[in-house]
């Protein structure tokens, strides 16, 4: 009964990662397009691996020889992986040649696993057939790569470290490191299962499934919800009809001049994540006399409201000569913005120009 739940979560997992990547490459945002391609590729990455371990939970390897070893060398690309796109989010560079130098150990171990992979399926079913328990030189390289793994999840941890403290895009990203580190300790359970030949209900194969199953899950979980780099761009909310309850004109004036005094003194656009009932209640307003009022008397929505002054903030912050050492980034998170794609569509919608060329033209002498 267990193996047939295994079996079911595992395919349920496979077919959310397959879901999630085909969302993440048919998403037109160009300025994501490297961080979702990479996100996109290590969920295909662990798709295949779960696929492995499906074949292994339903004691299919000897109908399928050439599964041998197949996804052996995949754990070497994962921390690179992750690595890489927590830098595109994060960082405003590109990544460049230089990255590919992250996938040299991925590639080397492919390269030499290729007389393997090109034997004929009865030696390597031969081969299968002659281990009862893993092999010293996998239980090596399954240390090797839990190594590098964690070393890169350690990187990525210093990346997100950078993220502003009071940017909501913090708190989704540290939410899924965490998901993630308890991936690697699965892991680190599965490999050490194999290698001490623990009897327990479930194999190690089964409690590394579980480990992927847990970060395509989390990602899925968090894409739903936090304002990443993959999340579906919505509508905004349609504009609410005041047919009744209309303020007044000496009414709408003197909120204009709280809420306009509310923005300047406490900045509270700032938040990332600020809602319409919090800013009302700041300026004690109900939400929907502030919707009012912001559809009324700015000629606005209050998503744009909000995206008004971030914009005006970040332009300057970027010509400010003491924060021209910060990234673009950085200074935008503290403005307010919670994502990159969300700063370089507004900001340039505003402006005609991204914030990295209104940085670069402020700082090209006239």
């Amino acid at each position: 009964m267990l193996i047939q739940i295994l079996s079911g979560l595992y395919l349920l997992a496979i077919g959310q990662a397959f879901f999630l990547s085909a969302t993440l490459l048919s998403t037109r945002q160009p300025e994501m397009r490297t961080a979702n391609r990479l996100l996109s590729a290590l969920l295909l990455m662990f798709a295949a691996i779960m696929g492995h371990g499906w074949l292994g939970i339903n004691h299919l390897y000897p109908q399928y020889p050439h599964s041998a070893l197949s996804i052996v060398t995949l754990g070497l690309a994962v921390g690179p992986l992750l690595y890489l796109y927590l830098h595109a989010m994060l960082s405003d560079q590109p990544l460049g040649r230089r990255a590919l130098l992250h996938f040299v150990p991925f590639g080397a171990a492919t390269l030499a696993m290729m007389p393997f992979y090109l034997r004929p399926a009865a030696e390597k079913l031969a081969w299968m057939r002659q281990w009862d328990g893993l092999p010293w030189y996998l239980a090596l390289g399954g240390v090797v790569k839990l190594a590098i793994l964690l070393s890169y999840i350690y990187a990525s941890y210093r990346l997100v470290q950078r993220v502003p403290a009071d940017s909501g895009l913090l708190h989704g990203l540290r939410r899924l490191m965490r998901v993630w580190l308890a991936s690697a300790a699965l892991s680190i359970a599965a490999l050490a299962m194999a290698l001490l030949d623990v009897e327990l209900p479930v194999s190690a194969d089964a409690v590394d499934g579980i480990a992927l199953m847990l970060f395509v899950f989390a990602t899925a979980f968090t894409a739903m919800r936090l304002p990443l780099g993959y999340r579906p761009q919505t509508l905004p909310p349609p504009k609410p009809r005041y047919a009744s309850n209309k303020l007044s004109t000496a009414d709408s004036g003197a909120f204009l001049a709280r809420l306009t005094a509310c923005m300047e003194r406490d900045q509270p656009y700032r938040n990332g994540e600020l809602k319409l009932e919090e800013l009302a209640g700041q300026i004690a307003m109900t939400p929907h006399e502030l919707s009012q009022l912001i559809n009324e008397s700015c000629g606005t929505n209050f998503a744009d409201f909000l995206n008004r002054y971030r914009v005006e903030a970040l332009k300057f912050a970027l010509l400010d000569p003491q924060q021209s050492s910060a990234s673009i980034l950085d200074l935008a998170m503290l403005a307010g913005f919670n994502s990159k794609s969300a700063m370089n569509r507004v900001f340039k919608k505003s402006t005609g120009m991204t914030p990295g060329e209104f940085r670069s033209q402020a700082e090209t002498p006239a």
